[in-house]
Parts: structure tokens; sequence; C-alpha cells
């Protein structure tokens, strides 16, 4: 049995993405895998027994048949972390050590879902790092790459694993750096002995976000066409232009949200007829019954929402971030790209696993 830690050096770039279609690799090639994530921190009851919100939906995903004890053996909650600062939550490294082994029994290949960083957890004793070295596990780094602090990070974290470290993916590649990637960075990478094992471009789909997510985070009240929430926002525009240049710009982006303040009835009408997705209207106003009713008739969910019209856009940059695989149309991409992008023969190499021993050259 040989297990894969999949972390990363800064929160939300993509280790969900990549474990799912890692491990959907695995099992389409005849492996018997293994998935859990040691520390989660999205908190979810699951037939009685707390688990992480992002593990489950990776488990059933992977159509896994191991106990849901065994998911996510610690889960930080309020109370848990009151205790963690007080030193009160010992022995945490022991209940997770004791879970791998439970789910590692009769598979070919564990994978381990990192939480956050690999720096998270050290409150508790069960970091990235620390675990990494507990369940001597080879290490899988995904991140998202941001000019030369992303180099910093790598190196890094490089030279605390060591030989651990069997390589990178370089995720969410924007279209203005790919030839920088491929000329500069993957060859850099390379020379200092840390191969790259994939370079996933930029994908709107897998940037975007659920309309039900936005009125959650904005607090927001929905006024019609609530059935339309399960809808994937692409692009978010601010409506606070000028009637003829909004409509050019909504007509351009596919999959639209216009941020438009509440008394912008003209954009408000204007973004309807251009086929928007949804309108987030600003400042608590609310919209006449003109616009209400046209926007019924258009199937365009109108969400009214405390905040003004630049934190309201500060806000959706920021949830847009923060991927999370859980609508079929975004897991069917992330596999996709996964499929096509990872050198899987340089992976399965690296891991030990000879599936490709047997291919003629």
């Amino acid at each position: 049995m040989v297990s894969l830690y999949v972390g990363s050096t800064r929160g939300y770039s993509g280790k969900n993405l990549t474990v799912m279609g890692i491990g959907q690799r695995f099992l389409k090639d005849g492996l018997k895998v293994g998935y859990f994530k040691p520390f989660g921190r999205f908190p979810i009851k699951v037939e009685d027994v707390l688990t992480d919100k992002d593990a489950w939906f990776i488990y059933r995903a992977l159509m896994l048949k191991d106990p849901v004890e065994t998911l996510c053996p610690v889960v930080m909650t309020h109370d848990m972390m009151v205790e963690g600062c007080r030193g009160e939550c010992p022995g945490l490294d022991m209940k997770i050590l004791g879970a791998f082994e439970v789910v590692s029994k009769g598979k070919d290949v564990v994978l381990i879902g990192g939480a956050g960083k690999l720096e998270s957890g050290k409150i508790f004793d069960v970091s990235g790092y620390d675990l990494i070295e507990k369940l001597n596990t080879k290490v899988l780094l995904v991140d998202s790459y941001e000019s030369e602090f992303y180099l910093d990070a790598v190196l890094d974290a490089h030279e605390r694993l060591g030989e651990q470290l069997i390589g990178v993916i370089v995720n969410s590649v924007q279209a203005g750096y790919i030839e920088k990637i491929e000329d500069l960075i993957i060859p850099f990478l390379e020379r200092k002995g840390i191969p790259v094992l994939g370079s996933l471009p930029y994908d709107a789909v897998l940037g975007s976000v659920m309309i039900a997510d936005i009125v959650e985070a904005l607090a927001g009240d929905v006024l019609c066409c609530r059935n339309k929430l399960d809808g994937l926002i692409e692009h978010f525009l601010i409506g606070g232009m000028q009637v003829d240049r909004a409509l050019e710009y909504i007509r351009k982006a596919r999959n639209n949200a216009v941020i438009v303040g509440g008394d912008r009835a003209d954009v408000q009408l204007a973004a309807i007829e251009a086929s928007t997705q949804c309108l987030i209207l600003t400042g608590n106003l609310y919209p006449n019954e003109i616009v209400v009713s046209r926007a019924e008739v258009k199937g365009v969910p109108i969400v009214v929402v405390r905040d003004d019209t630049y934190s309201v856009a500060r806000k959706v940059e920021e949830l847009s971030r923060k991927l999370r695989l859980r609508e079929k149309e975004k897991v069917h991409c992330g596999i996709r790209l996964i499929e096509e992008k990872v050198n899987f023969e340089k992976l399965y190499k690296a891991l030990g696993i000879g599936v490709y021993e047997d291919q003629a050259p």
C-alpha cells in the first residue's frame, strides 16, 4: 500500500479537485482506493457522525465504502478551538493514525486530503507537516500560480519535505501566464529537483459560484425565481455606468451576475433583457414591481443585500476564489482537466505503482 498526501502552501488552491480527479483515474485503472481527511474545518453531521463537508462530498463522488467514522477523525469546531488554545486536546494524532490504519486495509493506494495549507492544524499538533512525517506518506503539492510568491512557498515546502515531495501541480493558470509557466517556471522547478506533474489552465466553470452560495454569503433576500438558485455565475459585473455601456458589457460576459444599486431601475431592466443570470441589488433598496415582474418572466433571480456595491464586489470576488466542487458541472469539468493535464505515467512511477510497466513503448 502506498499513500499520497495532497496539500498546498495556501488555502483554496484546488486540493479537492485534484483528489477527485486522481482518485477517479486510480479507480478507472483498477486500483483499490482509500481516502480520508485527517483534519477538517467544515463540520457536518452524517449518520450522527461528525465529519467534514468537503471530505463527505469526495467520499460520495468516489463511491467509497469505508466507515464514515474514519473519513475525517478530527473536525475543528468552535469548542475544539477553545480547548486547543487551552491545551486540552491531547492525542489527536493517535486518533488520526488509528483511522488511517483502518482505511489502509486492503487498499493499493490511500489519498490523504490536506486542510487549508500545510501549516493548518498546528495548534492541535496535527499540521500537514506533522502528519506527513507520522504517516510517512508521499506528498503532492497543488497551488495556484501567483508571481514569485508561488516559487518562494514551493521551495520552502521542498526544503522541509525533502524526498517525500514527489511533485507539484500548477493550478488555475491564467491565459496570460501559460507561456511563462511552460518556458520559465516549470524548467526552474525541475532544475531545483521538484517534478511538475501538471499545469492546469484557469477554467471559468471551475471558478464559478452557485447563486445559492452568493445568497448565503451576502445574507440576501431573494425576491423571485427561487427555483433558479442552482445556476452558476462565472462573471460579476458592476452596473454603475450608463445603460448603453452596461448593456455592452453584460452581453459580452457569459453566465454573469450584475451588481447594481437598488435605485437603478434603468440598469436593472436592461440587465434582465440582456439575459443576465442574476441581479444583486445593493444598499438594501428594493426594486419596483415592473422590475420584479419582468425578472419573473425572464427567470432572473433578484437578490437584495444590505452592503454597498463596493463591499458586495469584494465579497463575491473572495467567494469565487474559494472553489467548492459540489455541483455536477464543476465536478465533471475538474475531473476532465485532471485527466487531460496531469502526467499520470510520471505520477505512477513516483508512487511506485506499476500500471505502465506492461505497456509497449
